[in-house]
């Protein structure tokens, strides 16, 4: 029983060391630290604060469902005319570009984010961390 006990102490021993040197060289952010954002990602409460175009890229039923207030249902299904809504009025009102979907693990809004890119190479475009539950919340 005596050896049982060494060992688990050992164990757990070992792996406070681990943890700490991880956490002393930056390899592993702390666990009350917010987690980084992807490249191209916002969170709501930076987009919030700024003037901003919101884009739905979700289905028509969902946006039907709920959707931010003055937002643009812009997705695969009907981009010939989003892509124009949001260009009239993003020419005559140049703000930054938020792009959102249903949740976190939603791609819809990564893959829109990326054709607005390409469709306006000038505007400032974001895809919103966490999406529509975000905002639900």
């Amino acid at each position: 029983m005596f050896y049982l006990f060494r060992e688990l102490v050992l164990i757990g021993s070992l792996t406070a060391c681990g943890v700490m040197v991880s956490l002393l060289n930056g390899l592993m952010p702390p666990p009350w630290q917010a987690p980084q954002l992807a490249a191209g990602e916002i969170r709501l409460e930076d987009a919030r604060v700024l003037d901003i175009i919101w884009v739905d890229a979700r289905s028509e039923e969902a946006y039907k469902n709920g959707h931010i207030p003055d937002s643009i249902l812009l997705n695969d299904s009907n981009w010939d005319i989003g892509i124009q809504n949001l260009m009239n009025l993003w020419l005559t009102e140049v703000r930054p570009i938020v792009v959102y979907c249903s949740s976190a693990g939603c791609d819809l809004s990564k893959k829109i984010a990326t054709r607005l890119r390409e469709a306006l190479p000038e505007a400032e475009v974001y895809r919103l961390n966490g999406g529509w539950e975000t905002w639900e919340k």
